[in-house]
């Protein structure tokens, strides 16, 4: 047999190997790890095992690099540096739950891995084995260059979960993200992902949109990895995805790195564990103590921060008050303020504040800063291909808009213009979904609505959509908002009830899996650009634009759409959902 026959086979036969023992995985025991000694780092210490209730320790015999990049992997790292012998991050106390263990690196655990089985094993605690793990894109994306314009982009990405190192999965394909269809989606596939964003492996692939469903295109169909790949896209996959709908989506749960960003931050007087005063551990004259965050500009990014944090999932509220709560009165003082996050940090120290200057002028106690969170949150979407289909323009007198006008549904030269004189309003519909895995609901509740006695109606949020046209280098040339006066279920998915009906004061909200459409002949469902001169501009739309309402995902509130007026037509084409717009 020539040489590379040979190797064909022998790759053969490791790749079979690999996917029969990945396939019986199911059979081994359960087991956690954790790094463990004195004066460590995050990412390195003794290796134990928590088998059975008890947490044991492995013992050096036969361990290798192999052995410890299953052991990192596990943890949620992407690699292991090195391994340690004879107990160099302490002896540790206990069993010795594995001996002689045995790995080739491909293991998804390291209870797969060959050994003398649980408890077996003529070892003492001075042998106790320790792992090194790599930090580097923890947690990260891989990147590809975009030609056009120079810009990196993520190909694979994350979106709908609650926690770090979760959610559905969506792939970028010519410009446009789309989602996996969850036929054989397998640990492989989602080990895979987790990998190319820089976890370890994966601790579940999951089926049937269990983190939400995705919109636009499905990008890929029946994936198949031998869980070696590089990135999702080099896996086999079928590039039909026809009979695929987004109840399929697929979605993933990666290993993450104890990186010990909960035990920096504390919820404190809460009713249960998801709420509660927010205090933080911040040193202080040479010490580490306790104390809470300052209420000025708190709000639900500052919100979600803390949540991820503390592996609580989703803000439901932030609070500015929290004299409801009797949190630690040792922890009473401020220790940190002017607090701004954008949502994506992985803790609040990241967040934009004022350091060791704290300045806050109602001070703690009673004002200090709150949260409560939740495992699930709603996420709305933009039908973009309606606001295209729908879009026109109506010249109509100032004396039937009056009461748009008191509701500032026009620009701000309608103050001073003639009551026979006409506006020019781009108008258009808007279906908005609710994508997400909870109802979307005002924040404010029934008694702080407000009566619009002109159009007869409660405002139950201030501002609920904006409606901008700007300029190709983005400058505002002409704004509409909608408050939101009516949310209700206009359509649902097939099996959906509807929950949420506006008439005779009802509960106001979007079902999930509904839609809230705003007809383009309602009042305040347009754009005034009475005074805009033709030309070339962006049409843009905003949901939930305060972050009012905490959603799952904020990066899919806003559209874009390419908009051409010449005095006397307007034309609205190319609309996109996300912040990118191809000019």
């Amino acid at each position: 047999m020539s040489r590379p026959v040979a190797i064909c086979c022998l790759l053969s036969a490791l790749y079979m190997w690999t996917l029969c023992n990945a396939q019986s995985d199911s059979g081994s025991p359960a087991i956690q790890l954790r790094l463990a000694g004195e004066k460590r780092k995050h990412y390195e210490g003794r290796v134990e095992v928590f088998y059975n209730g008890e947490w044991g320790t492995v013992c050096d015999d036969d361990f290798s690099i192999y052995a410890a990049r299953v052991v990192c992997k596990e943890l949620g790292f992407v690699d292991a540096e090195s391994w340690s012998p004879s107990a160099k991050y302490g002896r540790g106390e206990g069993r010795i739950w594995l001996d002689n263990v045995h790995c080739t690196g491909g293991e998804k655990s390291l209870a797969h891995c060959q050994s003398n089985g649980f408890g077996v094993s003529d070892c003492k605690h001075s042998e106790d084995v320790g792992v090194v793990c790599t930090q580097k894109r923890i947690p990260g994306f891989k990147f590809i260059r975009n030609q056009a314009n120079s810009e990196e982009q993520p190909l694979v990405r994350l979106r709908g979960g609650a926690m770090i190192g979760e959610g559905r999965v969506e792939v970028l394909k010519n410009g446009e993200w789309g989602t996996v269809c969850d036929d054989n989606w397998n640990i492989r596939a989602a080990t895979v992902v987790c990998r190319e964003l820089g976890f370890g492996s994966a601790k579940e692939a999951l089926t049937g949109a269990r983190l939400g469903q995705g919109m636009g295109p499905v990008h890929m169909n029946e994936v198949e990895c031998s869980g070696f790949e590089k990135s999702l896209t080099e896996c086999y996959f079928n590039r039909d995805a026809l009979g695929c709908s987004h109840e399929e989506d697929a979605a993933v749960k990666c290993n993450v790195p104890a990186m010990g960003f909960n035990k920096r931050l504390r919820l404190s007087g809460g009713r249960n564990p998801y709420e509660g005063r927010v205090e933080v551990l911040a040193e202080k004259n040479g010490a580490l103590v306790w104390g809470t965050v300052c209420s000025d500009s708190w709000g639900t990014m500052e919100a979600m921060v803390v949540c991820r944090q503390l592996g609580l999932g989703f803000a439901s509220h932030a609070f500015q008050e929290t004299y409801y709560w009797q949190g630690d009165a040792s922890a009473d003082a401020v220790v940190m303020s002017g607090v701004r996050c954008s949502g994506t940090e992985l803790t609040v120290d990241q967040c934009l504040h004022h350091g060791k200057h704290i300045e806050c002028p109602k001070g703690g106690g009673r004002f200090s800063a709150g949260v409560s969170c939740t495992q699930t949150a709603p996420d709305l979407v933009l039908n973009a291909p309606v606001v295209e289909q729908t879009t026109y323009l109506e010249d109509r007198p100032m004396y039937a808009l009056q009461c748009a006008h008191e509701e500032h549904c026009l620009s701000s030269t309608a103050d001073k213009a003639d009551p026979t004189s006409y506006r020019r309003l781009l108008r258009f519909s808007s279906q908005i979904h609710n994508n997400g895995q909870s109802d979307f609901r005002p924040r404010a509740a029934h008694h702080s609505w407000i009566w619009h006695e002109c159009h007869r109606h409660y405002h139950s949020m201030e501002v609920f959509t904006h409606y901008d046209l700007l300029s190709l280098n983005g400058t505002k040339v002409a704004e509409g908002h909608k408050a939101s006066f009516c949310l209700e279920d206009t359509h649902c998915d097939e099996g959906i009830q509807k929950r949420y009906e506006c008439a005779n004061f009802g509960a106001q909200g979007i079902t999930v899996g509904c839609s809230d459409t705003y007809r383009h002949d309602i009042d305040c469902q347009w754009i005034d650009i009475t005074d805009l001169k033709p030309g070339d501009y962006i049409f843009q739309v905003v949901i939930n634009p305060n972050y009012e309402v905490a959603e799952s995902d904020y990066s899919n509130n806003i559209m874009k759409c390419r908009s051409r007026y010449d005095g006397q037509r307007i034309w609205t084409y190319n609309c996109h959902i996300g912040e990118t717009i191809s000019l």
